[in-house]
């Protein structure tokens, strides 16, 4: 089945775009020194889809979200830049089968974290947070419904996507993984970005952009790895907390 969900979202967005509403929304945000440098919607997706760096897109985001729980145009502008991952997100829950249902759900879930981001305390990586909490929402919603769960042999197969989420979530707060290797592992694993890219974005080469991501992976694996003996041998607990501390090398 098609995305008819999405692209529905899509025409409605080309019409808001253009309409009364959306220029007095746009006015209104004039005085905030992030959001006042677009001239109208359309710019502002556009540069959180291709046209920014993790941190100018974090920037947007941040100022998007601090207004989304009372200004329904800023969550809305949110939802449609993340779009592309949320169509993702949607194929690999769907496992060939993608019907409205589904749609329907994993939209309702993005909107309402939107609405409801913890941005004080997740300031970082804020499109692949709210991908990963509707990827595990659904999952969590899945897992506690027999029906769901024995509907065919789509929903059987664990999603690797859920189980990266959950590894680079258990690091992060036991201290074992730098933020850049979280925040760059949920946006291949989950969002819309892919390496080559970010390496354009950020002026590398694809080459030094895997070389990147390999050795996030590998902190990751060794996170994992370092979990599972600090759980036998407490006295290795202080030194991964240290991990914290360092600062990423660009």
């Amino acid at each position: 089945m098609g995305l008819q969900l999405f692209d529905a979202l899509d025409r409605d967005w080309a019409v808001l775009v253009a309409s009364a509403a959306a220029r007095t929304g746009v006015a209104r945000w004039r005085s905030d020194p992030t959001l006042g440098a677009f001239p109208d919607l359309a710019s502002v997706v556009g540069t959180l889809r291709d046209g920014a760096s993790p941190e100018q897109a974090n920037q947007v985001l941040r100022a998007l979200i601090a207004r989304a729980a009372t200004d329904d145009l800023a969550a809305r502008t949110v939802l449609q830049a993340l779009i592309p991952g949320l169509v993702n997100l949607s194929k690999r829950l769907g496992r060939g089968w993608l019907d409205e249902d589904l749609q329907a759900q994993v939209l309702t879930e993005a909107f309402e974290r939107i609405r409801r981001y913890p941005l004080a305390r997740r300031p970082r990586a804020i499109a692949a947070n709210v991908i990963r909490d509707v990827l595990g929402r659904i999952h969590r919603a899945r897992s506690e419904d027999p029906d769901r769960m024995e509907a065919g042999p789509v929903e059987r197969q664990p999603d690797p996507s859920v189980e990266v989420c959950e590894l680079v979530e258990e690091a992060l707060e036991a201290g074992r993984l730098r933020r850049c290797d979280a925040e760059l592992l949920l946006s291949v694993a989950i969002g819309n970005d892919t390496l080559r890219r970010r390496a354009a974005r950020e002026g590398l080469t694809y080459a030094a952009m895997h070389e990147r991501w390999r050795r996030a992976r590998n902190r990751l694996r060794d996170a994992h790895v370092a979990r599972n003996v600090a759980s036998h041998d407490p006295s290795m607990q202080p030194r991964a907390k240290e991990l914290n501390g360092e600062e990423c090398q660009r």
